[in-house]
Order: structure tokens, then sequence, then C-alpha cells
């Protein structure tokens, strides 16, 4: 990313900073990930061993600056992470906790990413018990169809509903219609 984009996110740090955590927190590492696609950030919390420090940083997705409503996503996902960050500087539980959520709420900040750019299905699995089909964006292992196993093996696996391959979808091919129940 370049220089002006970075230097973005630590504007938006630097005024979240001081709107609701009274200028307390020091910037950690701020970047871009090209690779995020689900959510629209992420925290690591740093190292805080004497030998080893490793500095905290935040990731923010670098298609958020494709959207349309582009500094709203921003700031909102640097809002969301900088909790994340405030908890772990306090040495408090930085997850999702009932402390995360008061504040979260006090800022008016969002918990999940509003666009979240999913990944289309790759590949149309199929169980030869109940004909049942499985969209998937990934190549899957030996994996069977539960509602099969559950009704004819007690929910133990039972290579008989083994889920096979039917076909891998065209670039662009999108499912003619949802998947049969």
């Amino acid at each position: 990313m370049s220089k002006p984009q970075t230097a973005l996110l630590l504007q938006y740090f630097h005024e979240i900073n001081a709107r609701w955590f009274d200028s307390f927190l020091e910037p950690p590492v701020l970047r871009w990930n090209s690779r995020l696609r689900s959510s629209a950030g992420r925290f690591f919390p740093g190292s805080r061993k004497f030998l080893s420090q490793v500095p905290p940083a935040i990731e923010v997705a670098s298609y958020l600056l494709e959207e349309g409503n582009r500094e709203a996503l921003i700031r909102d996902t640097m809002a969301h992470e900088m909790i994340h960050y405030w908890l772990w500087v306090r040495h408090k539980p930085y997850g999702h906790t009932d402390e995360f959520w008061t504040k979260m709420t006090e800022m008016g900040v969002s918990r999940y990413n509003p666009v979240p750019r999913v990944r289309p299905y790759r590949y149309l699995y199929r169980c030869a018990g109940c004909g049942k089909d499985f969209p998937a964006r990934r190549k899957l292992g030996n994996l069977a169809c539960a509602d099969c196993c559950q009704k004819h093996s007690g929910g133990r696996y039972d290579a008989r509903f083994r889920l096979a391959l039917v076909r891998t979808l065209a670039r662009g091919e999108v499912l003619a219609q949802a998947p049969s129940p």
C-alpha cells in the first residue's frame, strides 16, 4: 500500500484515540491486508516478553478502499479493532467480552463486517445416500452427509454416505438453483 493510504490509517487512529480513549493509546503497527475477505480487520496482540518483544498490530482489509462509503467503513473497522487493543493494553481479556460490548455500544461501532467479500463456490459434492448437494469453496476431505450418518449410523461416520465430488464449477459460474434439501 502507498504511504498516503497508510497515513490514512494513522489519521483515523489518532482521531478515534482522541475522541474515545483520551489519547491513551500509543499507535500500534497499522497496515492494510489484501487477503482479508470475510472480516474487515483484525487485531494482533503484541508480545510482552523481555527478549522477544513484538509490537501489537491492527490490520484493515484493503478492499474497503474500493467501497463507496469507504471512510465510514474504515473508521468503523479501526474503532472496532482499537477496542480490542485498548483492552489488551489494560491487561484485560481483549475478545468480545462484556466490557468490549459496552465500549462498542458506547462508540456506536459495528460488530460484523457489513461488506464481506465472500468467495464463490468452486466445487459441488453430493451424498450418495440422500442425493443432497453440498456446494463448497475448497476441496473437501473425507466427509460424509451428517443427516444420513445421524439417521442410519447413530451419528457416526459411515463411508456409504461419503460426499462425492460431482463437478468443479467454472470461474464466474453460479449455481443455477439453491442446493437440494
